[in-house]
């Protein structure tokens, strides 16, 4: 299980993603097209969860030595010290916008599955009900996705390594597209069920549930099984950000082509154009866990301390302040408003919140998790 310091640094790209696409959601006709499309940082923030969870936990799986408590401790700890801040710190600070079932699913990170509630404390933190529910079923998921692995493998045994590394492949996009295809069925399915029992159409299920976001943690556990299944240096490292990024970068052509993302939907492709980017994403992982010159580049110490606090950084810059509903957009206004040009906001926007999530990080978020861990983690 060891660590992988240039997918720590990618996190950091996730997070500046998420940043910059909201702060600049006023000015997509005066920046670049990337920031028209900021969204794209949690799928890779997925698709990284779930490459991550198979490099981590698939070895202990196969060989009977993995612990639900140890494991189930771990994302505890990783998600919920902060988690309860951003909570209690949102409702102190404005305690009459909240009902006390709005904060109690906030506090155990069900409002994700309750659309009145689900963008209300904090936006991002949809997320994380998304995040929780995949930690309870990525054990059994990096079982299957093991197992079929392990199958396909036992019978290319005889076959030469090109020959047998491109089956593999091949194998893992069937795969992939079957997901994909799934998950449009879970999302229907449970977007019915709700409805017969609530009477409410819930039409952010398709991207702001599980059911509508397996495939992206998915894309990441498939390549990271590939990777581990194949003979090693088939393709080097650099090569494989490089197919990533245009896999990436011709998902996001096409939605601009189609007029941006509320049009995407209305193509017969679009049904895998956003899924493809958590694909590319989870290549680019896997070519960075090969190592190279981006590799070498993301796990430099600078961008390692931006991955770190990525996390804080992510929910942190949406918190609520006297004054400011959604903190970093207010932040950038205000700094427009002083004569500052759109891009050196945005700059000074994010080395602002950087610091503040830093802090964050060195005082609250470190030593909580050491003590949590020490509670949780020794006996």
């Amino acid at each position: 299980m060891t660590n992988i310091p240039a997918l720590t640094g990618i996190r950091a790209l996730a997070a500046g993603a998420v940043f910059f696409g909201h702060v600049f959601q006023q000015h997509h006709q005066d920046v670049l097209p990337i920031f028209k499309y900021g969204w794209m940082g949690v799928n890779v923030f997925f698709a990284l969860s779930g490459y991550l969870f198979y490099h981590l936990y698939a070895d202990s799986i196969e060989d009977h030595t993995f612990s639900w408590k140890r494991y189930l401790s771990k994302r505890f700890i990783r998600i919920y010290p902060l988690t309860i801040l951003i909570t209690v710190l949102t409702v102190v600070i404005s305690p009459s916008a909240f009902n006390l079932f709005d904060i109690l699913t906030h506090l155990t990170l069900l409002h994700g599955f309750i659309p009145d509630y689900r963008l209300s404390v904090n936006t991002p933190m949809w997320t994380l009900t998304v995040e929780l529910c995949f930690y309870l079923i990525a054990p059994i998921l990096i079982t299957y996705v093991t197992a079929l692995y392990r199958e396909k493998t036992n019978n290319l045994q005889s076959a030469g390594t090109f020959s047998a590394n491109t089956n593999i492949a091949l194998f893992a996009l069937a795969l992939w597209v079957l997901i994909v295809a799934s998950c449009n069925g879970f999302t229907q399915f449970y977007q019915n069920i709700t409805y017969f029992f609530t009477g409410l159409w819930d039409k952010g299920a398709g991207t702001l549930t599980i059911f509508g976001r397996l495939d992206d943690f998915v894309a990441g556990m498939l390549v990271a099984g590939y990777g581990r299944s194949i003979i090693k240096g088939f393709v080097k490292g650099d090569l494989l950000v490089l197919l990533g990024a245009i896999i990436i970068g011709s998902a996001l052509t096409f939605t601009e082509m189609q007029g941006g993302s509320d049009l995407v939907g209305r193509h017969k492709l679009s049904d895998f154009v956003y899924p493809s980017i958590a694909l590319g994403s989870s290549i680019i992982f896997l070519g960075l866990h090969r190592g190279g010159f981006i590799a070498n580049i993301l796990s430099s110490r600078f961008m390692v301390l931006l991955g770190n606090i990525s996390f804080g950084l992510y929910l942190i810059h949406f918190i609520t302040l006297p004054g400011f509903a959604q903190a970093a957009l207010e932040t950038q206004v205000y700094l427009e408003s002083m004569g500052l040009g759109i891009t050196f906001s945005g700059i000074l926007n994010y080395v602002c919140y950087s610091i503040l999530a830093y802090a964050t990080y060195l005082f609250y978020e470190k030593p909580v998790g050491l003590f949590l861990s020490k509670r949780m983690l020794s006996k």
